[in-house]
C-alpha cells in the first residue's frame, strides 16, 4: 500500500469531520495564530484581484505576533524577507511620492514583504464555507494549514476545482496537509 492509499483510507474514515464552516475556520485561525480581523477596504488592491470576487470577500485576518510569525516562515521565506528588508532600506518609501490615503497600505505591504505580518483574505460564495483564500505575503506553513481546513468543505459541497481522486496532485497536496497538521489522527 503506497502513502496515498493509506492517506485516502484515513481521509474516507474521517471525511465527515473534515468539513469546517467559515466561522469554524476563522475561530481556529484566531486561536491558533493570534490573528485579528480587519476590514477588507484596508487592502486597496483587493478590488482588482483576479483570484477573489471582491463582493464575496467576507473578512481579512492579520497575524503579526513575532513569536507566531517565527514558526510560520520557512528558512527560504525568512531569507526572502531579509532581502526585502535590505532592498527597502536602500530604497525607502518617499512620503512625497505616496498619496496620503495610500500611506498605511504601503506600510502594510512593507510589513508583509519584511515578514512582520501575514494577511489572510477569505472569500465565501455560499456564505457557509470558505471558497477561496489568499495568504499575503508568503507562508507555506499557513497556506498548507488553510488548505487542510478549507478543501474538505469544497469537496463535500461539489465546489472543489478537482476531484477526490488519489491520482490528482492537488488532492494529494490536500491529503499531505491533512496528515501534516494532524487532521487524520
Amino acid at each position: 500500500m503506497n502513502k496515498y492509499e493509506k492517506l485516502i483510507n484515513q481521509y474516507l474514515h474521517r471525511n465527515n469531520q473534515l468539513t469546517f464552516t467559515k466561522e469554524e475556520v476563522i475561530n481556529r485561525i484566531i486561536s491558533k495564530f493570534k490573528a485579528r480581523e480587519y476590514p477588507k477596504e484596508e487592502v486597496l488592491d483587493l478590488v482588482n484581484d483576479d483570484q477573489l470576487e471582491y463582493s464575496k470577500i467576507f473578512t481579512c485576518l492579520v497575524i503579526d505576533d513575532p513569536f507566531v510569525l517565527a514558526k510560520l516562515f520557512t528558512s527560504n521565506e525568512k531569507s526572502y524577507h531579509n532581502e526585502q528588508l535590505k532592498d527597502n532600506r536602500e530604497n525607502p518609501l518617499n512620503p512625497s511620492k505616496v498619496k496620503k490615503n495610500e500611506w498605511n497600505y504601503n506600510h502594510m505591504i512593507l510589513d508583509e514583504q519584511e515578514g512582520r505580518r501575514i494577511d489572510i483574505i477569505l472569500e465565501s460564495k455560499d456564505d457557509l464555507y470558505i471558497t477561496e483564500f489568499i495568504v499575503r505575503d508568503r507562508s507555506e506553513v499557513l497556506s498548507g494549514y488553510l488548505n487542510a481546513l478549507i478543501v474538505g468543505a469544497l469537496l463535500q459541497s461539489g465546489m472543489a476545482e478537482y476531484p477526490a481522486d488519489i491520482s490528482n496532485e492537488y488532492f494529494q497536496f490536500y491529503l499531505d496537509n491533512l496528515e501534516k497538521f494532524g487532521f487524520l489522527n
